[in-house]
């Protein structure tokens, strides 16, 4: 009768203990403290943990069913020796709306939404993660994703490795400024407003960016589609790039793959360019908008573009042997030779129908809008001498868009010294001037 007492007692009590209960945090304590909790106890794995006080995590957790609340103003933060939080069941869920710091954050199936600040180390995620607009997920070194994330708030994060869907409307950025290296082979979203920010850039996948990204060393071997704006310090395309409207290089472009500049897109430049495929001999590099060259340009393969399409370089152009440039684009080599074609060294093939900074001119485009913006450098305020209907954005170093008027003046006296890019558009959002200005 004992044996058959205590076999019953077991059975009632694992039915208990298979029963989720909700468990709320009623004073600040720790996890394992069965009085941090009401009702009294320790929270298990399945049960319903709702934080409201400061809780110290005492215990790594790993959990199948049920599901982790921080509320606002409450926090979950690691001990000393750090702790980690895996989920991994379709009807578990973690939600931070206060403060959570932990170690390794192992997302692998559930639920994920954080709109307060999680500290963490190391993320991989493998299902739909959001990070709302108030959500800042903050000091990870490492953060791998193949499932989906929806960023709408900040993520600061040292390397990121991207091998399914992003969808970035907030900000995504290094743990000081920007993300010390990114890797893409999946699908990237870097939608109007977000800004995007990264040392060492390399996409192989799908990259879409309709807001503002800020690369130094950029490389594209998939396909990048840039509606916006883009700055990189150098740049290696070998894949398919499409620019419609705003691209800013302060060192080197370098194509070997198939680059677009379309219509109405600009492209300023510092120093040079490259179209070559050293390989297979198969760059092409099509401009049908406004390519500005601070030094040199340097033609291995194949340039094409239509009439709208335009070259300005400060220095020397060369078109080599085997390299073709064809349609009906203005060429203009500031620092010309005597004779047509009007190229410094020619040893290629050069359509007749090109022409040679006539634009209707190139030198007239250029002239005229030298004094659209000034004065350069500047002491605070910039005077834009333009008809009606036009928008001025201005930019900083980090690709922070700080000003957005249709003002005939700029004021820039609240803003430190050094270098801003200023974009002028016209009525149909097309940007007809772009300039780099100095604040002294």
């Amino acid at each position: 009768m004992k044996k058959l007492y205590i076999l019953l007692l077991l059975i009632v009590t694992v039915s208990f203990n298979l029963k989720a209960v909700t468990y709320t945090s009623v004073q600040n304590g720790n996890w394992m403290n069965f009085t941090t909790w009401s009702p009294v106890g320790v929270p298990i794995p399945g049960d319903i943990i709702i934080i409201n006080t400061n809780v110290t995590l005492d215990t790594s957790f790993a959990y199948t069913s049920g599901s982790i609340t921080v509320n606002s103003g409450a926090s979950l933060v690691q001990d000393f020796p750090v702790r980690d939080i895996w989920l991994n069941g379709p009807n578990a869920s973690l939600t931070n709306n206060g403060t959570t710091t932990i170690r390794y954050l192992l997302l692998s199936i559930g639920s994920y939404t954080n709109s307060g600040d999680f500290n963490v180390k190391s993320f991989a995620n493998y299902i739909t993660a959001n990070n709302t607009a108030t959500g800042v997920i903050i000091g990870v070194d490492s953060l791998y994703n193949d499932g989906t994330i929806i960023n709408d708030g900040t993520v600061n994060v040292m390397a990121f490795f991207n091998n399914n869907t992003i969808n970035n409307y907030g900000i995504i950025q290094g743990l000081v400024t920007v993300v010390d290296s990114m890797f893409n082979v999946g699908t990237f979203l870097n939608d109007a407003g977000a800004l995007l920010r990264a040392d060492s850039f390399t996409n192989t996948g799908q990259f879409t960016n309709n807001g503002v990204v800020n690369f130094d060393q950029f490389t594209n071997t998939g396909t990048f589609i840039n509606t916006d704006y883009m700055s990189f310090v150098d740049m290696t395309n070998t894949g398919t790039f499409t620019n419609q409207d705003s691209l800013i290089g302060t060192i080197s472009m370098w194509n070997t793959g198939n680059f677009d500049n379309q219509n109405g897109a600009v492209i300023d430049l510092g120093v040079s360019l490259l179209n070559a495929d050293f390989v297979s001999f198969n760059a092409v590099f099509n401009n049908d908008g406004l390519f500005n060259i601070g030094d040199s340009y340097y033609n291995y393969d194949a340039v094409t573009g239509g009439a709208t399409g335009s070259f300005i370089m400060q220095d020397t152009s060369f078109n080599n042997t085997g390299g073709t440039m064809t349609g009906s684009f203005d060429f203009c080599d500031m620092t010309p030779p005597a004779t047509s074609p009007f190229i410094d060294i020619n040893l290629g093939t050069v359509d007749p129908n090109i022409t040679y900074c006539t634009i209707t001119g190139v030198t007239e485009m250029t002239d005229k809008l030298e004094w659209v913006v000034y004065p350069n450098p500047t002491t605070g305020i910039l005077n834009i001498e333009l008809e009606d209907n036009f928008t001025v954005d201005v930019y900083n170093v980090l690709g922070e868009l700080i000003i957005t008027s249709s003002a005939h003046k700029i004021d820039l006296t609240s803003f430190q010294n050094g270098i801003y890019f200023v974009l002028i558009k016209d009525e149909k959002g097309e940007t007809i001037k772009h300039k780099k200005i100095v604040k002294h």
